[in-house]
């Protein structure tokens, strides 16, 4: 806008300025033609009745004829101004401007002339000052006109961006949304520029979640595979003396691999974007755990408090709740409590009647592969896996008695909405 208002006003400034020039050189042959037409009488004249202008004293035009001879014809209003102007040869033309010794600012044009053998110049001065002020007037409406201009650019731009921004925002809450498991991917009415990056997004979404249900079917497949042979083992070691150590060993493979399907079967039948229903989750929970230690009838109890929306990433709060109620109902005697409320952030308590632990072996659970009784089927990893996660999610892990029921409790506390690190 600068360079704008700079250059309307420069083109305005010569337009006019050439203007004037074209009107002096004109002003200047009719100078010439009163000049060599004069009269007899006329010739003691200083001054030539042309133009009234030329004729006021003190007006902005004036004008000046010089002869080889010096003699010098000049207009009234050049009585108080004393130009020096160049003598030219007949055909030569010279513009530009003056300034007298009132400091007052002069376009000139000057032609030279040949009248009877002698070289005539005639020069005609036009004042700037009433120019200017009227060119000042017009740079100020010019730059009115660019500020205004301006301002609306700048609207124009801003109403653009935040449009653009609009919708770029909605992109940014269907990403939140798909990490809280509200849509199973992103939509792709979005804008031109972005829609490639999210198609490429959503196709990549979809790579991932299939390979991630094809790395748990291997894992689950090839646990199968191996539990007839490890059973068949199993049983030739207890029809075989002195084969005690294969069979404890086969024993052991047999509940790490029972160990992992069950896991499997917690989570196995997630997917990426599903949201995390607590009471859903929990209901078919412990439906499956029931199968798995069909051998007890263990109650679990939800409690959701008000307004609880767990809206983390719904595989992590499988693995975190799974491995806890799974612990819960394996160490149970007959109810197992699940309580969910906000403080403080959200807060997950779990609660079983079983033996609880002392405060020694409480140190000592979260430690990866520990387990306080070698006789119960498990690997020790459930509580080291929870740990990890509640790491993951910047939260807090606490492990005690329960005073309610007496046996063992398990604290969770995550924040409501902090990203995973």
């Amino acid at each position: 806008m600068a360079v704008f208002w700079w250059a309307g006003s420069l083109t305005a400034r010569q337009l006019a300025e050439s203007l004037v020039f074209d009107r002096l050189a004109r002003d200047g042959a009719s100078v010439h033609a009163a000049y060599i037409s004069r009269s007899a009488e006329q010739q003691g004249h200083r001054s030539l009745n042309l133009y009234p202008e030329y004729d006021i004293p003190g007006s902005d035009r004036l004008y000046w004829v010089s002869t080889g001879q010096g003699k010098v014809l000049s207009s009234v209003s050049a009585a108080e101004r004393t130009p020096t102007p160049t003598l030219l040869a007949p055909g030569q033309s010279r513009r530009g401007r003056w300034v007298s010794d009132t400091n007052e600012r002069f376009l000139y044009w000057s032609g030279g002339f040949s009248r009877n053998s002698s070289n005539v110049t005639v020069t005609v001065y036009n004042e700037l000052s009433p120019l200017y002020r009227r060119l000042d007037v017009a740079a100020w409406y010019v730059a009115g006109a660019s500020v205004l201009l301006l301002v609306s650019l700048l609207s124009v731009q801003q109403l653009i961006l935040r449009r653009t921004t609009q919708r770029l925002d909605a992109i940014r809450a269907d990403v939140e949304r798909l990490g809280h498991g509200e849509i199973m991917s992103l939509p792709e009415d979005v804008p031109e520029e972005v829609r490639p990056l999210v198609v490429e997004f959503n196709q990549l979404l979809q790579r991932f979640d299939h390979r991630l249900r094809q790395s748990r079917n291997a894992v689950g497949n090839l646990a199968h595979a191996l539990k007839g042979p490890l059973n068949l083992m199993i049983r030739a070691a207890d029809n075989t003396p002195g084969e005690h150590g294969v069979q404890q060993n086969a024993e052991r493979i047999r509940q790490l691999i029972d160990g992992e399907l069950r896991r499997a079967r917690l989570v196995g039948r997630t997917s990426v974007g599903r949201r995390f229903d607590l009471a859903a989750e929990v209901e078919t929970l412990s439906g499956l755990l029931a199968q798995v230690y069909g051998d007890k009838a263990v109650e679990v109890r939800l409690a959701e408090g008000a307004g609880v929306e767990i809206v983390h990433d719904r595989q992590d709060m499988l693995e975190l709740i799974g491995n806890l109620l799974d612990n819960a109902v394996k160490w149970a005697r007959s109810l197992v409590m699940v309580n969910a409320r906000y403080a403080d952030g959200l807060l997950l308590e779990i609660e079983d009647d079983g033996p609880g632990t002392s405060e020694y072996e409480l140190t000592r659970l979260t430690e990866r592969g520990v387990r306080l009784d070698e006789s119960v089927a498990g690997h020790g990893l459930g509580l080291a896996i929870v740990r990890d996660i509640v790491a993951t999610y910047g939260g807090e892990l606490e492990l005690g008695r329960s005073v309610r029921l007496g046996g063992f409790r398990v604290s969770v506390r995550l924040p409501e909405r902090t990203p995973r690190r």
